[in-house]
């Protein structure tokens, strides 16, 4: 009877270890995620942030008994900001590492390199940070994108912003010649022209790490526009802006999500007064709201020696995907498998891991998690909410659907 109890047990052990073996990067105790971001190079700012945003919720996720039994383990893999390094870093994570499903939290020049690859291999996708269009549109069942929104929504927001509050007939635009800026550019222009019949006074370009906009900004000047949009890096728009009012330009700046940072302030200084945009996150880093004040608190003291301009934006948006990833494990279950996960995912409606996260949402015919932007404005020294503006345009990004 013992000798069959044992052979019973065996057989448990080894179906259940047969399970876990047909669901990569599954085991009995631990779940094995891979992850991208730039480490090094010009958007590192991003990257590290994201990283430790991320690796901050993991540990409290873990420490508070993990998901469904299992550990959250993570192989990260810096990308440089490159597309090539980029898609190198996840065939790695998949091929190599065998991770269960893969986290960007790097920027949209970089991720785009891999959307094809992941889309291919059918791995679960959820990008934190990066807007480009590729990652949810055309419509995959296993790219997902969380805490940021597609660039189509950045577009008609700054387009009804930049005709509405500033109520602006002449706009300047000012992008960098990679994906994240172009791509910001090329959507506000199109719902300026297809929304308000606005078309650019000016468009100028520069390349990512210039010092100097001089060139750019003489151009923009003979343009003599209303307002003045701004798509790159917070160091080119802070020296952007600091040019401009040497050149005698008094007009004010509009600035992508990306910067809309309490660092863009602190390098830009007194020219950063009056500058708008739109804040992905409802609470900035430096707030004195009791839940900011408190997530910080458990930041600091997990990242001491951190730089400063840190915490910023990124690792708000990496920690808050990253319970939204770990709430689709729950979901899925103890036997858990790509299609229970995917299925998981997209039953997430209004999720939020607290006040410092806005809400995310998906559904089987959507994977853009947050379509909802706050208007921000720097006033006397501080990022604060646009009062009495919101958003009354009908958005399109749904419609295509």
């Amino acid at each position: 009877m013992k000798r069959l109890l044992h052979l019973a047990l065996a057989a448990l052990t080894l179906t259940a270890l047969s399970a876990f073996a047909q669901t990569q990067g599954v085991s009995a105790d631990t779940v094995t995620l891979g992850a991208f971001g730039p480490i090094t190079g010009p958007a590192a700012y991003i990257g590290l942030a994201g990283r430790d945003g991320m690796m901050l919720a993991v540990k409290e996720i873990n420490a508070s008994g993990g998901v469904n039994g299992r550990k959250i383990n993570v192989v990260f893999e810096d990308d440089t900001h490159s597309p090539t390094r980029a898609l190198a870093a996840v065939k790695k994570l998949v091929e190599q590492d065998k991770v269960f499903a893969i986290m960007s939290v790097g920027g949209s020049n970089a991720t785009v390199g891999a959307v094809d690859y992941v889309r291919e291999k059918n791995i679960p996708m959820y990008v934190s940070i990066a807007s480009a269009p590729p990652v949810t549109w055309p419509h995959a069942r296993n790219m997902f994108r969380g805490g940021t929104t597609e660039t189509a929504r950045y577009g008609e927001l700054y387009a009804e912003f930049l005709a509405a509050y500033y109520k602006a007939k002449k706009i300047a635009i000012m992008s960098g010649r990679e994906e994240y800026p172009r791509n910001e550019g090329d959507a506000t222009v199109e719902k300026l022209k297809s929304w308000f019949n606005l078309e650019p006074a000016m468009r100028v370009e520069f390349n990512i790490g210039d010092k100097d906009f001089t060139s750019q900004l003489v151009q923009v000047q003979k343009a003599n526009p209303d307002v003045i949009a701004f798509f790159g890096n917070p160091a080119e728009a802070a020296i952007a802006m600091r040019q401009a009012k040497e050149l005698g330009l008094t007009q004010p700046f509009f600035v992508g999500s990306n910067m809309v940072d309490p660092a863009l302030v602190s390098v830009a200084r007194q020219s950063a007064e009056g500058v708008a945009g739109f804040s992905l996150i409802p609470l900035l880093p430096g707030s004195k709201d009791a839940e900011m004040v408190k997530w910080e608190t458990a930041w600091r003291k997990e990242y001491p020696s951190a730089p400063a301009g840190r915490p910023n934006n990124f690792d708000l948006l990496a920690h808050g995907d990253m319970y939204v990833v770990a709430e689709g494990l729950k979901r899925a279950g103890k036997d858990l498998t790509t299609d229970k996960f995917i299925t998981a995912l997209e039953g997430v409606q209004n999720y939020r891991v607290g006040a410092v996260a806005t809400p995310r949402t998906f559904s089987t015919k959507h994977h853009i998690g947050n379509l909802t932007l706050v208007p921000m404005i720097v006033t006397k020294g501080a990022w604060e909410p646009v009062a009495g503006w919101q958003s009354t345009h009908e958005s399109d990004i749904l419609k295509r659907y």
